[in-house]
């Protein structure tokens, strides 16, 4: 799922680290370089050796060539199969009619409105409902000025049947029924009162648009029947077509209108049918190919096909496919018949059944089709010259994004959950906490589903990671170094392929491929090139800030010469102080720029550490010290020299004790927050791996 860059479910931590800004958030301001409280900068310093060496210019990636199979975007450190398994996996690329491209492009008033409320608008125009749990803290832009979706545990697709019920309003799916109304005022009670007219705008193009859609196209036709309660609608959950040509579905493959009575009900394989009698609702399973279509319609406005389990690797004739796929589901139904531990219920779910047997395989074991994962890899590829409204889809973009992680993730679940009998280590070890728990009932105990230690994320794969931690602290000593980098948004590599008008914040998917290529650059210059010394062992982790910026904790254990173990040798690699900004300017601004930590306690009370605290929760400002000292639990006490050097940081000044510890080296080369201390403890891993 890394490579797949999506991104943002990972949990959120809060580090003892300082908030990165955009340029033109800090301002470069100093007390006058002539006055006598920085003439002690003129005084040769025994400790300066740790801004020795510093590298002359920051880093930026080397350009990679394009893919040669699909003409993808690549980014240094990627591999070659990233976007298209070297040419295996071929897709239709989208076909955005003209009016809807220039809304996802243009710089019109009416473009800007329609992007900054995107997900107003396709909630009003998808044929279905999300239910999902969201984090307030950072969806709500009242409290959290950058906006990240952000949700708690699933999220479901529901849609409705169409019966009538006093008091509750037409929406999603029934409003297309009125959508040949001239008036739209169906459509327009929708309208915010601040907005209004502006709304009015969009709506009125986008029911032009949607009117080529094929499933629109079905349900306008029930708004000339006289009586919806006579009537049926059956849609299609998985339509097959090869989408390696075409996945623009026509409109008798998708759905059926029909009258109570009629012979119509078994017209598709796996259906929904929504009634006129009723209100029930029914889940559009992440697995059925209606599902991307019938949930975004305003990225694939002619009802595209989605992922589905039968899309075939290139080269795979797509009859192999559809005869693998009925002898898969025949032998499905005779196990099915003769084992009496499967339920026979309708509600079980063919598509439950149809998902558990959903990986293909050919005679010599290789796939024939092509995985979830795989699939949106492919999706959500920058490629010269071809228009994908995904990545402009802002605040869409990121609810697609953590959509199409859920659906990989409740993939790769499902696989575990129809694999327990392989899984024979672990069922062993579920026997075992079972009775760890106490549970000694014959009726529970070994009948659990076990999450193996494979499942990124698992409470196993977690305990393993800090279990394996651990016996690299046993083995090699405690951890020396606990380093923090934080992604920069403004990073040039960001910049420069941002779409006109786009902030970071609208591509993580950008922000994440720079963040890994600039990560692995890290972990060279660490382990192969030594700049902090010989690294002997090391930890590292990947999570994501509240915000949504990437960032990776490293715990390096170091060989024997190189382990920190007095002040002098923290001062040798470790800064807490503003640097002299006539020798060291570039390091200077960069110091002001990414490792100020706050303002916050008194000088702002509602700084997100400060919030509801009598002060910092990272006890920020820390106090001045002349020189470096072995504090309590060997963690040290920095030095911070009241030496006077003040640096204007939002709106305060700011002195040295404001100044988050940093590495010289390592921020002039890779210009963002990066957060080097002396661990001497292992409580740090504890730390890294808090989930546990």
């Amino acid at each position: 799922v890394y490579h797949m860059h999506v991104f943002v479910l990972i949990l959120s931590v809060h580090c003892t680290i300082s908030e990165e800004d955009n340029d033109e958030d800090v301002e470069m301001e100093d007390v006058d370089d002539d006055d006598d409280t920085t003439s002690i900068s003129n005084v040769p310093d025994p400790y300066d050796m740790v801004y020795s060496k510093l590298p002359t210019n920051t880093h930026k990636l080397k350009s990679v060539e394009d893919c040669k199979h699909c003409y993808a975007k690549k980014f240094e450190r990627e591999s070659m199969g990233f976007c298209c398994r070297k040419g295996k996996i071929k897709l239709a690329n989208p076909n955005t009619p003209p009016e809807l491209m220039r809304l996802w492009t243009s710089a019109d008033s009416d473009s800007r409105h329609f992007r900054d409320n995107i997900r107003f608008f396709n909630g009003h125009f998808s044929f279905t409902s999300l239910y999902c749990h969201l984090d307030s803290d950072t969806t709500n832009i009242s409290k959290h000025p950058i906006y990240t979706f952000r949700a708690h545990g699933q999220m479901y697709h529901n849609i409705r049947s169409f019966g009538k019920q006093d008091g509750l309003d037409r929406s999603h799916l029934e409003l297309y029924f009125y959508d040949d109304d001239p008036s739209l005022e169906h459509r327009y009670r929708s309208c915010r009162k601040e907005q209004c007219q502006k709304d009015k705008e969009v709506i009125t193009q986008l029911v032009n648009i949607l009117h080529g859609n094929p499933y629109s196209e079905h349900l306008r036709s029930m708004g000339h029947v006289d009586d919806v309660d006579d009537y049926h609608i059956t849609l299609n959950l998985d339509q097959r077509m090869d989408q390696r040509r075409y996945n623009t579905p026509t409109t008798s493959e998708v759905a059926a209108v029909w009258v109570e009575g009629s012979e119509r009900r078994r017209q598709f394989e796996n259906s929904v049918i929504l009634q006129g009698k009723n209100r029930d609702i029914y889940g559009i399973k992440s697995y059925h190919g209606c599902y991307d279509a019938l949930s975004y319609p305003l990225f694939f406005p002619r009802g595209e096909l989605g992922w589905h389990t039968d899309i075939p690797k290139e080269g795979v004739p797509y009859e192999t496919v559809m005869a693998a796929r009925a002898a898969r589901l025949a032998h499905g139904h005779n196990n099915r018949s003769s084992n009496p531990s499967i339920s026979d219920n309708a509600n079980d779910d063919e598509d439950q059944h149809h998902h558990r047997f959903s990986i293909l395989y050919a005679a010599f074991g290789g796939r024939l089709c092509v995985s979830v994962r795989d699939y949106y890899c492919y999706k959500l590829q920058m490629r010269p010259g071809i228009f994908n409204p995904i990545l402009f889809g802002k605040r869409l973009f990121q609810q697609f994004a953590v959509d199409t992680y859920i659906k990989i993730e409740n993939s790769r679940l499902d696989y575990i959950w129809g694999h327990q009998d392989k899984i024979r280590a672990d069922l062993y070890q579920g026997l075992v906490d079972s009775l760890h728990a106490g549970e000694g009932r014959a009726d529970s105990v070994g009948k659990r589903t076990v999450l193996a230690t494979s499942f990124i994320g698992g409470p196993r794969d977690m305990r393993r990671r800090y279990m394996d931690a651990m016996a690299l602290v046993r083995r090699y000593g405690k951890p020396d170094i606990f380093l923090t980098m934080t992604c920069n948004p403004n990073w040039d590599e960001i910049r420069q392929e941002l779409y006109p008008g786009q902030t970071p914040q609208d591509r993580p998917d950008l922000v994440v491929r720079v963040f890994r290529a600039k990560l692995e650059e890290l972990k060279n210059k660490l382990l192969k090139k030594d700049i902090l010394g010989k690294v002997r062992a090391y930890v590292y982790v990947v999570e994501f800030q509240k915000r949504g910026l990437p960032h990776a904790h490293f715990l390096l254990i170091m060989e024997g010469r190189y382990k920190l173990t007095c002040p002098e040798q923290y001062d040798r690699l470790i800064s807490a102080e503003l640097p002299n900004k006539k020798k060291y300017l570039e390091l200077y601004k960069l110091v002001v720029k990414h490792m100020m930590h706050g303002p916050c306690g008194a000088l702002n009370p509602e700084c997100s550490c400060t919030k509801g605290r009598p002060s910092c929760k990272n006890h920020y400002p820390r106090p001045f010290n002349a020189a470096t000292l072995q504090g309590k639990d060997s963690y040290p006490l920095y030095r911070r020299r009241e030496d006077g050097c003040k640096a204007m940081v939002r709106k305060e000044w700011l002195d040295n004790r404001w100044v988050v510890p940093y590495n010289p080296h390592l921020l002039r080369y890779f210009n963002c927050h990066i957060n080097v201390e002396a661990c001497g403890s292992i409580k740090a891993v504890k730390y890294m791996f808090k989930y546990i």
